[in-house]
């Protein structure tokens, strides 16, 4: 008498669309925050659209659909805004203090604090 031990081909194929999905969306998000780092508003907004194709209706009031808001109105400073507050609030939730490295673009420390924010960003997600 075996067990068997794991599923249908089928099962595992819409378990790896559903992780490739969530990748795609991770690195959609890191590449948003990045270019809202670096004030990238065409970037921003190409990063936007890869987060929210294919996905469910968001809720207009959440902090990622203002930022999409903002940026599809072409207001980066607003975008920029919304994010660093979505950070700060993320931070604050999880008392690492992560976000303090900001979003807005600062000279010759946006590099240092690019690594800070897509570590912030890798917990978001």
């Amino acid at each position: 008498m075996g067990m068997r031990v794991g599923g249908s081909s089928q099962a595992w194929a819409s378990q790896n669309q559903a992780v490739g999905n969530w990748q795609q969306k991770q690195s959609s998000v890191k590449e948003l925050f990045a270019s809202l780092k670096t004030g990238d508003l065409a970037s921003a907004q190409k990063a936007y659209a890869g987060i929210s194709a294919g996905s469910p209706a968001q809720n207009a009031n959440s902090p990622m659909a203002q930022i999409g808001k903002a940026l599809q109105g072409g207001d980066l400073a607003t975008a920029q805004s919304l994010a660093q507050t979505m950070l700060n609030d993320r931070a604050s939730k999880s008392g690492n203090g992560v976000a303090s490295a900001g979003i807005a673009a600062s000279g010759s420390s946006a590099t240092s604090s690019s690594a800070a924010m897509a570590a912030k960003v890798d917990v978001m997600v």
